[in-house]
């Protein structure tokens, strides 16, 4: 995943990334529920292999699929079954550790949060057009700037000289950083409470 920009709905922060993937665990939590349990039906996963197959030409095979619908869908086994199909296809990464949970692709994004909650949907909707279209040279140029900055933090924990450099570099590479983050802040309509965060997942 690229840089996490935190939308704020209904005053609660929903994590994406700045190539429109969503933090689907945090989102579901909001609503009492876990990212799995949707991943885990034959719906999703015969939705997720169709939307795979159209991105990327392949998606779970046939023989897999009817594997599945002969299973018991309330058993451990297709439940299992079900998740690792899904996750298969490239469309739901599961990752663990700080920044982690499960991320699904902004083409998924919406069908999932329609099952959370149809305004959110819609509002999921609005917010990941916004970050994909026309303001993806601002976001470009943010994702550029924090990772000068990244490069800088990394060549100045190498070495001594590296540390001199940095602290050269830092004030300026912090102050564009800044001034990307509210030129992208302008142009997606940010509140004063929503802020764009370098760190990358």
């Amino acid at each position: 995943m690229n840089n996490v920009i935190p939308f704020h709905y209904d005053g609660q922060p929903v994590r994406f990334s700045s190539d429109g993937w969503i933090d689907a665990s945090s989102a579901a939590k909001r609503f009492g529920k876990e990212p799995t349990a949707w991943l885990r039906t034959i719906e999703t996963v015969e939705y997720v292999s169709a939307l795979a197959e159209a991105l990327f030409g392949k998606g779970v095979s046939e023989t897999d699929l009817e594997k599945l619908r002969l299973m018991d869908s309330r058993g451990k086994q297709a439940k299992a079954f079900t998740l690792e199909l899904a996750k298969s296809t490239g469309l739901a990464v599961t990752k663990a550790g700080r920044g982690g949970g499960t991320w699904l692709h902004p083409k998924l994004a919406v069908a999932f949060a329609r099952w959370l909650d149809v305004r959110f949907a819609v509002w999921c909707d609005l917010h990941i057009d916004a970050l994909l279209r026309g303001e993806l040279t601002e976001k470009q140029r943010f994702d550029q700037a924090c990772k000068r900055l990244d490069d800088g933090k990394k060549v100045a924990s190498q070495n001594g000289r590296g540390l001199a450099i940095w602290k050269r570099q830092k004030p300026p590479l912090e102050r564009e950083v800044e001034y990307r983050r509210e030129q992208l802040q302008m142009i997606l309509g940010f509140d004063d409470e929503q802020h764009l965060k370098c760190n990358p997942l």
